[in-house]
């Protein structure tokens, strides 16, 4: 039973890392060379006026979305996510620490929107 156990664990922790993996590979990419110097307030409004409700998201190991962390079960379904190209768990740090502190302060302001509004379609 103890081993059955140990086997059922380690086959949803395979399937969850590659579920996770292939949300961070199949996501459209967004390119923000500068995230330390963008916007993310005024993106997140213009992104809204054109109809996308996507949220913006970090690669790594699986996909992050800060500052969202209801994303999985709440929104991945009818919002999507959009990853930031350059992410990953190596690389340069600045750019991850600012493309985090980006989506971050980008995904609150969608929060703030989608709580007044009522669809969240995400454009495709």
């Amino acid at each position: 039973m103890g081993r059955a156990l140990v086997f059922v664990c380690i086959g949803c922790l395979t399937v969850q890392g590659m579920h996770a993996q292939r949300t961070v590979t199949d996501s459209p990419h967004i390119a923000l060379p500068h995230p330390e110097r963008a916007d993310p307030a005024q993106d997140c409004r213009r992104a809204i006026a054109h109809h996308d409700l996507r949220f913006v998201g970090v690669a790594g190991y699986a996909l992050d979305v800060p500052g969202v962390p209801d994303y999985h079960e709440r929104y991945w379904k009818t919002n999507g996510v959009k990853v930031i190209t350059g992410t990953g768990d190596t690389g340069d740090r600045a750019f991850n620490e600012a493309a985090r502190a980006y989506a971050r302060r980008y995904n609150e302001q969608l929060l703030k929107h989608l709580s007044t509004h009522t669809s969240s379609n995400a454009k495709t």
